[in-house]
C-alpha cells in the first residue's frame, strides 16, 4: 500500500486549525540579510512544503496599514490610488510581514508549495545492464510524472493546483531511519545538524502549488494535497527535507 502524504512535526490538533491561525507557528523568529523574518518550512514524508500568504484581503489591510506606515508613506500611497492602478500591498511590502502577524485577519488565501522528488539511480560502479536497466526504470517514472502534470493542467480544476513545475536537481534529504535514529527535530534547521547528516543525490525535483483559502482547516489543505499526488506517490522517494521561504507575500 502507497504511503499516504503527511506532514510531520506538527501535532494532530494542529490540524483543526485555520491556514490563518497556522500562520503564527510558522514565523522563523531569525533575521535575513535585509532585515526581515520568513516562514519555516513543514518537512514531510515525500519532501516539504511552505506556505505563501501573498493574496491579503484589500479591506482589511487598508483598514490598518496607516498604523504600521510612515506618515509620508500613506499621503504617497493615497495620491498613487487617484493616479494609477498599484495597490496599497505592492506599496507596503516592507511593513506586511507586522501588519499580518498583529491582524491575521489580512489573511485572504495563498498557496502551499510542496517539494516533492523522484531520486535518480545510482550508477556507480553498476554494471552496464544492470545501469541500464535503472534507467529504463527511471525513464518509466518519469513519463508517469510528465502524464500527471500535463493532465493536471488541462483538466479545469480551478485554482486547486496554481501550478506543476520539475528539473533536474542536486538535493539534500535525510532518511526515514535517520529520523527514528536521531530523532524528529534534529531537521528543522543546520545548527541541529541537518547538514551533516544529509545526504546529496541527484533528482527530479517536483514543485507544485496547491490552493487555499486562509480559512480552511489544514487539514482539509493536507487532504487536498494528498489527492492531488495520489496518481503518483508510488513513484515518489519519501524522504525529509528541509527549506525556508523568504517571500510569504
Amino acid at each position: 500500500m502507497t504511503e499516504k502524504f503527511a506532514l510531520q512535526n506538527i501535532p494532530a490538533a494542529s490540524l483543526q486549525r485555520s491556514m490563518r491561525d497556522l500562520f503564527l507557528d510558522l514565523v522563523d523568529l531569525t533575521i535575513d540579510e535585509n532585515g526581515k523574518s520568513c516562514l519555516k518550512s513543514v518537512p514531510t514524508n515525500f519532501g516539504y512544503v511552505f506556505f505563501w500568504y501573498g493574496n491579503l484581503d484589500k479591506k482589511a489591510l487598508v483598514k490598518y496599514f496607516s498604523e504600521y506606515v510612515p506618515k509620508e508613506k500613506v499621503k504617497e500611497i493615497k495620491k498613487n490610488k487617484k493616479q494609477d492602478a498599484k495597490t496599497v500591498q505592492d506599496q507596503i511590502s516592507d511593513f506586511l510581514f507586522n501588519i499580518v502577524r498583529d491582524h491575521l485577519d489580512v489573511i485572504g488565501e495563498g498557496h502551499v508549495e510542496v517539494h516533492l522528488g523522484m531520486v535518480a539511480p545510482k550508477l556507480k560502479q553498476a554494471t552496464v545492464m544492470d545501469g541500464s536497466k535503472a534507467l529504463k526504470e527511471y525513464a518509466q517514472r518519469l513519463e508517469k510524472l510528465e502524464s500527471f502534470t500535463r493532465k493536471c493542467l488541462t483538466k479545469k480544476n480551478s485554482k486547486t493546483i496554481e501550478a506543476i513545475e520539475s528539473r533536474f536537481e542536486a538535493i539534500d534529504f535525510i532518511t526515514a531511519k535517520e529520523v527514528a535514529k536521531f530523532g524528529d527535530e534534529y531537521f528543522w534547521d543546520d545548527e541541529c545538524g541537518y547538514v551533516e547528516l544529509a545526504h546529496k543525490r541527484l533528482a527530479c525535483e517536483i514543485h507544485m502549488r496547491v490552493h487555499f483559502d486562509g480559512d480552511e482547516k489544514l487539514g482539509a489543505v493536507v487532504d487536498r494535497i494528498e489527492n492531488v499526488i495520489a496518481p503518483i506517490e508510488g513513484e515518489l522517494d519519501p524522504m525529509y527535507r528541509f527549506g525556508k521561504s523568504r517571500w510569504p507575500f
